[in-house]
């Protein structure tokens, strides 16, 4: 009589790796065309937000028509000159397909647009992790993160802003700097930063770092690059009328938004009612200013001591986080631009712990918005903005302490450059 011994399976962890290498493009293929088909369903059932309908599409239908959108109204578009051109250009460009273009459609076109740039992005972030890993988990899970995460993927669709767009150019940077394409990654971080001013600390950063990895000759077609963009993005636009007010004065109001937790809104609050003193715009601006000049030193120190210990990816998110962690006014799709370089990194558990606290961010932005749809009204009527704020910022918090912790763990990240590894086997060859 035979006996058949208990049949045991032993699954070849490098078979099924190399399954979901060969599996991994048709996933997220299929992954992104779910995506804009659930996306377009639901574009249909909004208008978008009073942001887009009321600021941006306005504002870039006044650049349309040769107006100055920074003469009327300016705090309805506090953005640099390049994201109107980009919204302007995107209406013109999906208005040749419509007969009769309204603001409900023209809301429409351009968050479908908005689909497929969230769709390029997510590209981008598997293609830069593929360059650095054959693992295809680790490229895997951060893209489709990104791509059907409710905050990222699903929220914006009912309130929408304009950040989208950019998000594909700064992706694309880091993309490049990811493949050691330095002047093609920091004249697209230079872009990145006109489109929007939050990369604004992470470009001389990665100046910086090319300074000290690549020596200054190499880096200077890349410092003059970056010089001349931001001159023409950012300091020429200041003859503009209406454009410094709207700038700045959207960044340095001491007022609050009600949906972040500020310095400035919890002086605010506290000071007056406790101390009977109210803060100024310039106490509290010195406070920001402080605070963002104490962090960014400590960001500074490091990329200039630990330079061979940082990978770029890494350097562009310290500047995002050092700029964003104390601003004043800060909102859930403000720090979408750390999360992008941060999903790069390809750390699934912080991955999966960053990517949590956005989701509840957004979740609580949702029920601050409608407390009857929490399941705790009476708290999330008096506390939800503060506790949103709170969340949101410990999103850039929680990065920095990962970026810091991995400097001091890990060996040097930067790869050895063959001419100088043959030079060095030469010279001690001969010696």
């Amino acid at each position: 009589m035979l006996s058949v011994g208990r049949l045991k399976l032993h699954p070849d962890p490098e078979r099924i790796n190399l399954l979901l290498n060969q599996a991994s493009p048709v996933i997220l293929t299929s992954l992104i065309s779910l995506v804009i088909f659930h996306g377009y369903l639901l574009i249909q059932e909004s208008n978008g937000g009073s942001d887009l309908v009321s600021a941006d599409i306005p504002k870039s239908l006044m650049l349309l028509n040769g107006q100055n959108p920074y003469s009327t109204q300016p705090w309805a578009s506090p953005y640099p000159p390049l994201l109107l051109v980009t919204v302007s250009g995107i209406i013109r460009l999906t208005g040749l397909f419509a007969a009769q273009p309204s603001l409900d459609l023209v809301s429409q076109h351009l968050r479908l647009v908005g689909l497929f740039a969230d769709a390029i992005v997510a590209l981008i972030i598997y293609l830069a992790i593929r360059a650095r890993t054959g693992n295809a988990l680790e490229s895997l899970i951060p893209a489709s993160l990104f791509l059907a995460l409710p905050a990222i993927s699903t929220s914006p669709l009912y309130f929408f802003h304009s950040d989208i767009f950019g998000y594909p150019i700064l992706a694309l940077a880091a993309l490049a700097l990811v493949k050691h394409r330095y002047f093609t990654g920091t004249t697209l971080l230079a872009t990145a930063t006109i489109f929007k001013i939050h990369p604004i600390l992470a470009l001389p950063l990665v100046m910086l770092w090319l300074v000290r990895t690549q020596g200054l000759r190499k880096t200077l077609p890349s410092l003059a690059t970056t010089t001349a963009i931001a001159t023409v993005g950012l300091i020429l636009p200041l003859t503009i009328p209406g454009y410094q007010q709207s700038i700045l004065g959207f960044n340095l109001t001491n007022l609050g938004n009600g949906a972040t937790l500020t310095t400035v809104s919890l002086l605010n609050t506290i000071l007056p009612q406790t101390f009977r003193f109210v803060p100024t715009e310039f106490f509290t601006n010195q406070i920001w200013i402080s605070v963002t000049a104490t962090l960014y030193m400590i960001v500074l120190g490091t990329v200039w001591t630990k330079a061979r210990n940082l990978s770029l990816i890494d350097v562009v998110l310290l500047g995002l986080v050092a700029w964003l962690i104390p601003l004043k006014i800060v909102y859930a799709h403000y720090i979408v631009w750390a999360i992008i370089p941060f999903l790069m990194r390809a750390r699934l558990k912080q991955t999966i712990m960053v990517a949590g606290l956005l989701q509840l961010a957004d979740t609580l932005t949702y029920w601050s918005s409608s407390p009857s749809n929490s399941p705790l009204p009476a708290i999330v009527a008096s506390y939800g903005p503060t506790l949103t704020g709170a969340v949101i910022r410990s999103i850039g918090v929680t990065v920095l302490v990962f970026v810091l912790n991995s400097v001091r763990k890990n060996p040097t990240s930067l790869p050895v450059d063959p001419a100088l590894t043959t030079q060095t086997g030469l010279s001690t060859g001969a010696t």
